[in-house]
């Protein structure tokens, strides 16, 4: 009795050998009754997409099933990408063997061929940023940037994971995730996987010319394109971001691209996972006029290279704090005495790039036919290539528009500083004019993060030109700011580098202490629509992104006087009342009065910067010999070489309402 009682009140630490054994049955059979309900994550894959690698560990498969990078969209959504990715990535980024990788995708049963689920992945990432924004809604994503962040996610997951192993299939999945960018300060950004894309590329030789090897000649031809994939892609970011070139010219011998080097021919009518409504992918016409606007933007990008190396040198950006970690190697621009005849060289090569055109490349205006059919991929392509020109020639006249500081002597003779002037204006009105005939036809949404790069340029020169004391070019100027900054906010909606842009204009306008208030009741009396058409959209108003501290066009203290101490703050009550409607249709551009603009008005595209009442416009009469925008725009009033500095109270677009009423300043 005495037993049992400390039995009960002391278990014995001996198991019963009966329980325990009735402990690992029951253990088991939980087991296989997780694995009916949770079946294998990888075995879910269709045929069509190459299986997982035995290395990756199981609780590593199954972190990346959780994370739904072992998952695909359904399939209505996955032919949407594909085609999305078919019109608009493919063409300027001929990476794949594309029928190759559409045939596989169609058998499903993987007897054509397997894909890379980190390719595949990649591919459905680029696609995000033109489909139609109906099917990420349908699927249940916020809006298209929360769309793209979930895709871009699934592509980095597997890439931090090991699972591909090949690296050109590394070399062509990192270049289209070189199309994210969320924040500046991600380490992980645009940069980085550029890096990351060229470094694989030297590794297995891709810089080299592939006809001295022994491979395939259908295998040679893919092998070019990818180089110059990434050619192209290092020398726009390197436009876009000022960041320095990763590629060097003497550091290849990959002959330029050729109209044979491209897949040219109609797809197999057997292949259903693109409708046969996509013309593109049957009209052998589109592809060859496509294949030689590539090649049209190859060449532009050794143009570019030239023109990087001639106006700028890689200097640290922030000056005043050599040490910081957060501090960024870009390029700034050369001012030098004798760097005329390298301008002239430049000069003279993009005349003879523009020149040899072919007539398919060649600019036209754009038409109501431009939106049909297949013709809108080359309708954004053609105007994008030509607005990448302009915009070149913006970056190697720009250091010469103002003077430099009183501390250095003057870096070019007032002749060539004139043409300089001229053709800077003349370039912001063409990039003005095409992109404003994108917008007019709803083709704006089309276009890639190379949008911001070529618009932003235009909008900084607008707004110098508000400056201008002859009425008609401030007239034209703030016209032109305005129908950039359409498109600009549209584009906000797709690219985190939008965001960052309106935030850099709201910088450069305290900065600048140009009086918006003042430009826009000077051109608001035309008629009724333009006088309720503020410069910059209510909605940016009211959600502008905060400035970056480590974007390519402005420091840390330009970012502080946006969020320092003296900020113009709009009443709350008026900014609401001017705010426009939220529309989730992508065709309409909402208007700063209020309404939508549900059909396209008419264009005003009267903007001759170099008018003859132009010509004896004296820039030191007007601004001193103080003000040098392009070291202004990264070494803020203060520092050395900086330019002077202004009053922070200046009336700024934040302080621009729809009535005309100014905010007052306060203190934070």
């Amino acid at each position: 009795m005495h037993t049992g009682n400390n039995a009960s009140r002391y278990p014995s630490i001996w198991p019963n050998p009966r329980s325990s054994q009735t402990a690992v049955d029951d253990a088991k059979t939980a087991q296989f009754l997780n694995s009916l309900e949770e079946p294998d994550a990888a075995s879910q894959l269709p045929a069509f997409i190459r299986p997982l690698p035995g290395k990756i560990a199981a609780e590593d498969v199954n972190y990346l099933h959780v994370k739904g990078a072992l998952t695909l969209p359904s399939l209505p959504l996955q032919n949407a990408l594909l085609r999305a990715y078919v019109e608009f990535v493919h063409p300027y980024m001929p990476l794949i063997e594309l029928h190759d990788f559409l045939s596989a995708i169609n058998s499903v049963d993987g007897l054509y061929g397997q894909i890379s689920l980190f390719l595949y992945h990649a591919v459905m990432f680029a696609g995000t940023a033109y489909i139609d924004v109906k099917y990420l809604k349908e699927a249940g994503y916020a809006n298209r940037k929360a769309a793209r962040k979930v895709f871009f996610q699934k592509a980095r997951l597997l890439y931090d994971f090991d699972y591909e192993s090949d690296r050109l299939i590394l070399v062509q999945s990192l270049l289209l995730m070189t199309y994210w960018y969320e924040t500046p300060d991600d380490q992980k950004d645009t940069w980085h996987w550029m890096g990351v894309a060229i470094s694989l590329a030297h590794t297995i030789g891709l810089h080299r010319n592939p006809a001295n090897t022994n491979m395939s000649l259908r295998k040679q031809k893919l092998w070019k394109r990818i180089w110059w994939s990434c050619f192209m892609r290092d020398r726009l970011i390197a436009l876009g971001m000022r960041r320095p070139m990763r590629i060097q010219d003497e550091d290849f011998d990959v002959p330029m691209l050729e109209e044979s080097d491209f897949e040219i021919g109609p797809l197999a009518d057997d292949v259903q996972v693109i409708n046969h409504d996509c013309t593109l992918v049957r009209d052998v016409l589109m592809q060859q006029e496509l294949a030689l606007m590539c090649i049209a933007k190859a060449k532009l990008c050794m143009c570019i290279s030239q023109m990087l190396t001639a106006q700028y040198s890689v200097l640290v950006r922030d000056r005043s704090r050599p040490n910081a970690t957060n501090s960024t190697m870009m390029l700034h621009p050369k001012k030098q005495l004798d760097n005329v005849e390298n301008v002239t060289a430049c000069d003279l090569s993009l005349g003879a790039w523009i020149e040899s055109l072919p007539p398919c490349c060649q600019y036209r205006a754009l038409t109501p036919l431009d939106n049909k059919d297949g013709a809108k991929t080359i309708a954004v392509q053609r105007n994008l290539l030509h607005m990448v020109y302009y915009t070149t020639i913006s970056a190697l006249h720009r250091p010469q528009f103002l003077h430099s500081s009183p501390v250095q002597a003057p870096t070019a003779s007032r002749q060539a500083q004139e043409l300089s002037r001229m053709k800077v204006r003349d370039a912001a009105m063409n990039i003005t004019r095409m992109v404003s005939e994108l917008h007019h036809l709803h083709l704006h949404r089309y276009l890639p993060t190379t949008g911001v790069t070529v618009i932003l340029p235009a909008m900084i020169i607008h707004l110098l030109e508000m400056k201008n004391p002859v009425p008609q070019a401030r007239d034209n100027a703030v016209r032109g700011f305005r129908q950039c900054m359409k498109v600009m906010e549209k584009l906000r909606d797709i690219y985190a580098a939008a965001d960052y842009a309106v935030a850099f204009l709201d910088a450069a306008l305290r900065k600048a202490a140009i009086d918006l208030h003042a430009a826009q009741s000077a051109t608001a009396g035309a008629s009724g629509a333009d006088k309720a058409m503020s410069l910059f959209p209510a909605s940016v108003m009211v959600n502008s992104t905060p400035p970056p501290e480590n974007a390519p066009y402005m420091t840390q203290p330009e970012a502080e006087l946006v969020t320092g101490s003296h900020v113009y703050v709009p009443p709350t009550d008026l900014v609401a009342g001017n705010s426009p409607p939220q529309t989730d249709k992508d065709g309409v551009t909402p208007s700063a009065s209020g309404s939508s603009d549900t059909a396209p008005g008419a264009i005003d595209l009267d903007m001759d910067f170099n008018g003859d009442d132009q010509d004896e416009f004296d820039w030191n009469a007007l601004t001193g010999t103080n003000i040098d925008f392009d070291q202004w725009l990264h070494f803020p009033p203060g520092e050395a070489g900086g330019a002077k500095n202004t009053d922070v109270t200046e009336p700024t677009f934040l302080g621009i309402l729809g009535d005309g009423t100014m905010a007052q300043p306060v203190q934070s």
